[in-house]
């Protein structure tokens, strides 16, 4: 059974070893994380549809040698949660594609549109006036662009309304992680503040710290 806490997978070692039990042991991992937990974008699609984009996936990890796989470094974040970044932005891109137009933070600086409501949750009507928000997107999402990966995630993850319990389990994480995802989220979010707060965007009145 694949583990997939592991910060390290095992597979990744096998890559230029032994690829064809690297790509096995990649091919369960991904198939039990992403049928269990499919990214919330994933679940508009029907059964079939999902397998084919598991397909995909996998395809994009293990073209020309596993170069994509190969660019994983353990810097502390679990491969699965990397992974699952990954994975997020292909679905986006597919349904894009496809015509489906996403209204979520995207984990690049490529990003399609999204509410800026749900990033900065219970705005207080008159505060941020409706005028203003295509102008907040833009600069908003320009910002989570210069933010560490983890961040980037984690306010993904947040637009699509995880909880930190459902992040924990998304991501594999040990389930007394969640605390520590919380206050991860909430760091996140003061960043973000910050950084919109140098740009001359005062957002205390919307962010909850």
């Amino acid at each position: 059974m694949i583990n997939t806490e592991t910060s390290w997978p095992g597979f990744l070692d096998l890559l230029d070893t032994d690829p064809d039990t690297g790509f096995r042991d990649f091919y369960r991992f991904t198939y039990t994380l992403l049928r269990s937990n499919p990214p919330k974008p994933m679940r508009s699609l029907n059964s079939q549809d999902q397998e084919d984009m598991i397909g995909e996936i996998i395809y994009h990890c293990t073209r020309d040698n596993f170069r994509v796989l190969k660019k994983y470094t353990d810097k502390g974040k679990p491969f699965a949660a990397w992974f699952y970044a990954i994975a997020y932005n292909k679905v986006l891109n597919h349904l894009r594609d496809m015509g489906s137009e996403s209204n979520n933070v995207s984990l690049d600086q490529s990003s399609e549109a999204f509410d800026l409501q749900q990033l900065l949750p219970n705005p207080q009507e008159g505060e941020v006036k409706r005028f203003e928000l295509a102008i907040l997107e833009n600069i908003v999402r320009e910002v989570i662009g210069r933010l560490d990966e983890y961040c980037q995630l984690l306010l993904k993850m947040a637009a699509d309304e995880f909880t930190p319990r459902e992040m924990v389990a998304s991501l594999r994480l040990p389930k007394d992680q969640n605390k520590k995802i919380s206050d991860d989220l909430r760091e996140c979010r003061r960043k973000l503040k910050k950084k919109l707060s140098e740009k001359g965007y005062d957002l205390t009145a919307v962010f909850q710290s």
